[in-house]
């Protein structure tokens, strides 16, 4: 009789101890990149245009001129001379509308269109254009004394009321003639020996008569009102 002898099947040992083998993953090859010259072409354009942008801007800023700055505090109305008038060096800026100093010749003799400060840039704008008076408006004198005008001083530009005094509380004014006139103060005049000085004026046209009246017959004092 013969005898079968069953074998077991052997189990496939770890290598050195340490479980079955794992296969690595496969490695792939990097993605080709696609070449775009004209992105390229593009980046490098606005790289050298941005260069010469900031040139352009720095050669600005380092070119400076001379131009007509106030030497000191110069008041709207005031004539402008040659010691109101420096130079300083600025950087070359469009964008300001400035003298150059080679013309301060145009500057002097003219008036101040406004309040210029001192150190301030003086361009077109601060100078005062047109005739003086302005159409519509008249310039008078107004001689008055001391007691007719406020101790403050006076200032080009300053508003002011001109008043007419009556000797005689008790005679009736005229019905068509004004007891006060607005005006604008233009300059002021220097004080004479006998203390007295002359303010000149910008009036309304139609009160000039009246308001030249008052200050011939020392009937003429001014008041200053709030405003510029």
């Amino acid at each position: 009789m013969r005898t079968t002898t069953l074998t077991r099947p052997k189990t496939p040992s770890a290598t050195n101890g340490s479980g079955p083998q794992v296969r690595p993953a496969p490695v792939l090859p990097p993605p080709k990149r696609r070449k775009r010259p004209a992105l390229l072409a593009a980046g490098i354009i606005l790289v050298v245009a941005g260069g010469l942008s900031a040139y352009a801007l720095a050669s600005s800023m380092s070119t400076r001129t001379a131009v007509v700055v106030a030497a000191s505090d110069i008041a709207w109305g005031e004539t402008i001379a040659v010691g109101d008038l420096a130079s300083a060096q600025v950087a070359a800026d469009p964008v300001l509308a400035r003298i150059p100093w080679t013309d301060r010749a145009t500057v002097i003799g003219q008036r101040a269109g406004t309040d210029i400060h001192h150190g301030s840039l003086i361009g077109p704008a601060d100078l005062m254009t047109g005739q003086i008076p302005p159409v519509g408006q008249a310039l008078v004198g107004v001689a008055v004394k001391p007691g007719q005008l406020p101790a403050t001083p006076l200032t080009p530009g300053q508003r002011i009321i001109v008043t007419r005094n009556t000797a005689d509380t008790h005679a009736a004014p005229e019905a068509a003639a004004p007891m006060a006139v607005d005006a604008v103060v233009l300059t002021v005049g220097d004080v004479d020996a006998g203390g007295a000085r002359t303010v000149d004026v910008l009036v309304a046209q139609d009160d000039a008569t009246a308001l030249t009246q008052w200050s011939a017959a020392g009937a003429a004092s001014i008041v200053v009102v709030p405003g510029r």
